[in-house]
């Protein structure tokens, strides 16, 4: 669940992105996972639902530890960087440094399991 406001817009990195709606101050909490609004997912229960589900989850989710993780707000739509202006620590997404308004929020999707993760980074190197 995103903790600051955010907009939707296309992005120059890939698709739609997820941009500060105000200025984010550099450690300021901006994300956290929020147990009964975001949703997570064994693989056996992801195995279950309808392709065209798992195939959203699959490009809007990410993989942590055991389970995949789907945000229901607009982080689902955050992009990857190489050089991300957010890092996770403790729970929580943060901002590396000062996140102006209408600037896109970017995480590293390495930072995830990698197997999870490899379809896309690989599509984006080509």
């Amino acid at each position: 669940m995103l903790l600051v406001k955010t907009y939707l817009d296309k992005s120059p990195i890939h698709g739609i992105g997820v941009f500060a709606g105000e200025t984010i101050r550099k450690g300021k909490k901006i994300w956290r996972f929020a147990v009964g609004f975001d949703r997570y997912y064994s693989r056996k229960r992801l195995a279950k639902l309808p392709k065209a589900a798992k195939e959203f989850i699959k490009l809007h989710g990410y993989q942590w530890g055991h389970e995949i993780l789907l945000s229901m707000d607009n982080d689902s739509y955050m992009n990857h960087s190489d050089n991300p202006n957010t890092y996770f620590h403790n729970g929580y997404v943060i901002a590396r440094s000062t996140i102006r308004k209408g600037t896109e929020i970017t995480n590293d999707y390495r930072a995830f399991e990698a197997a999870f993760c490899a379809a896309f980074l690989k599509k984006k190197k080509k």
